[in-house]
């Protein structure tokens, strides 16, 4: 059977990176790019990039990002850059901004620059695209043609973001070692549509490693806006490691709860990492790894501020039965969820979610 790994065509990360952005347009012979920005960016964070592909003597035009990644913004802003003949596209901010210009490259065929402002989550690396409609829901997954072409990563921008998002990367990565291991273990697919190759469980399993060596430290330096050796080895860990091993080991529960969680109203408001957060101590329960362990992560995930129990996800009130069911239903609607070993209950999950809100 055949097995698939993907990976992007070149990862660059380092202090000042967007500097650079000019001589890595002259080295590829791109001849006129469009950038897609987040509006939280525009000020010396675009001008570092935009600056750079004009000393380089590079044609550019830039857009603001709409907000929300839908397939009508997709094909406005298609039709926009396709009008001024692009030959690449530059993403420039969080992950719906990447997910546009990630459409916006499949949509044209051209080639794709990731720049992530915030080491949120994993996806830069990744072929995925989350489509939303107008009422902020996920409407599709997509996938482009191939991995980014560069992903670039400017360490003085990612310092510079609240520590918040920095934790939230945290959270969406360490849960990799988990679901990676899980969907081998329950012959699951990864997003290639094959079983994973060794070298993305490997990926996976440095990754949980690095956070749990290096993250306290680093999510100190950077709520002080540092650049350490600690917060290069987690940005790498959270968005390269993470990434690849993702996107190529394959998914479990963590993930899959987090379709259940935000059909709460009062859970939705979380970031996609501060969930994954939590789910991974629900994982790690149903997997029944030794309370040593499980305390140990969980001291762990406090000590860089994510939440592990609901009531620090902001639902204060008793945990309702019909809460519960309704977490439960979705959770096992998502097809992650079939990637655990022995399969997934109702009554598991259940009891895994009130075993973990109260862990001690």
């Amino acid at each position: 059977m055949l097995k698939i790994m993907g990976f992007p065509g070149e990862y660059i990360q380092g202090a000042h990176a967007l500097r650079k952005i000019g001589d890595i347009a002259i080295r590829y012979q791109f001849k006129k790019i469009g950038i897609i920005y987040d509006q939280a960016i525009e000020g010396p964070i675009l001008s570092k990039a935009t600056d750079s592909l004009n000393k380089a003597n590079i044609d550019f035009i830039s857009y603001k990002f709409p907000g929300e990644c839908t397939y009508e913004t997709i094909e406005h802003l298609s039709h926009t850059m396709e009008k001024h003949s692009i030959d690449s596209i530059i993403a420039l901010g969080g992950g719906k901004a990447m997910d546009t210009t990630k459409g916006i490259s499949k949509k044209l065929n051209i080639p794709i620059i990731i720049c992530p402002t915030v080491a949120s989550s994993d996806a830069p690396t990744s072929r995925l695209i989350i489509v939303y409609d107008d009422y902020h829901k996920v409407q599709a997954v997509e996938k482009t043609k191939r991995n980014p072409d560069i992903v670039l990563v400017d360490l003085n921008t990612i310092v510079q973001a609240p520590a918040r998002f920095f934790a939230a990367g945290i959270g969406d990565a360490i849960s990799k070692m988990f679901e990676v291991n899980q969907c081998k273990n329950a012959n699951g697919l990864n997003s290639f549509s094959t079983p994973p190759l060794e070298t993305a469980l490997l990926l996976a399993n440095n990754t949980y490693s690095n956070l749990i060596s290096w993250g306290k430290m680093a999510y100190e330096d950077v709520k002080q806006h540092n650049i350490t050796s600690s917060v290069e080895k987690v940005v790498e860990s959270t968005v390269l490691l993470s990434g690849i091993g993702f996107e190529s080991g394959g998914l479990s529960l963590a993930h899959a709860l987090i379709r259940g969680l935000t059909a709460i109203p009062e859970l939705a408001t979380n970031l996609h990492g501060e969930l994954v957060a939590f789910g991974t101590v629900v994982q790690a329960v149903l997997e029944n790894r030794e309370h040593i362990f499980i305390n140990e992560l969980i001291s762990f995930l406090k000590s860089i501020d994510l939440p592990t129990a609901i009531a620090e996800l902001g639902y204060h009130q008793e945990i309702s039965d019909s809460m519960l069911e309704t977490i439960i239903m979705h959770t096992l609607q998502n097809d992650y969820s079939k990637n655990f070993e022995p399969p997934l209950s109702k009554e598991s999950l259940k009891q895994a979610i009130i075993k973990t809100n109260h862990y001690r």
